[in-house]
């Protein structure tokens, strides 16, 4: 499986050349790279992403959702909402599966403060949702960013990503604060 995930990152950094959209973020526990494609003829967005914990295991992941302003008029506030599915896979637990979850995100810029902004993202992935092993997906973060050029972003997050199995065992895939950059081509 580490294998696959080395594959999936690779595959994720080497097409970051034709993306509209990289975001890397890291911690000393788990790294997190994806890859974000706007549809920009009708407001949709999707992404691929590769969650990698060295103990707990690995997440991938791909999203569809729909996006925009939050409100009329030029408000700061924009908003996207879709599902996400993937694989999941716990290395300690031997337990793998696929979510269907729903949710999506919220950002705000802050027009008084130029170049600051914050965003918080929801995915959630209830048993009825959850296939495989798998018995329940969370995925939750928010991030403090920082506009350091026109289309490239510094961020500090926390972030909760968890797997519930059948077998009553748990993953947490990243559970803590960290760093990262979201640059937009």
């Amino acid at each position: 499986m580490k294998n696959l995930a080395s594959l999936a990152l690779a595959v994720l950094l080497c097409n970051a050349v034709l993306a509209d959209e990289v975001d890397f973020s890291f911690n000393s526990d788990a790294v997190r790279a994806f890859y974000v494609y706007d549809f920009r003829s009708n407001d949709l967005a999707a992404d691929v992403g590769l969650l990698y914990n060295d103990d707990e295991g690995n997440v991938l992941n791909v999203s569809l959702y729909l996006t925009g302003l939050a409100s009329d008029g030029a408000s700061p506030l924009q908003a996207g909402i879709g599902g996400r599915t993937g694989w999941v896979d716990g290395d300690d637990s031997g337990q793998s599966g696929a979510p269907l979850a729903v949710g999506g995100y919220l950002k705000y810029n802050f027009k008084q403060l130029n170049r600051l902004c914050i965003r918080g993202d929801a995915w959630y992935a209830p048993e009825i949702l959850s296939f495989g092993d798998l018995d329940e997906y969370e995925d939750f973060s928010v991030r403090v960013g920082y506009n350091v050029l026109k289309e490239a972003d510094i961020y500090l997050g926390l972030r909760y990503v968890r797997g519930n199995f059948d077998n009553d065992s748990k993953a947490e895939f990243d559970d803590g604060a960290n760093i990262g950059f979201n640059i937009r081509f």
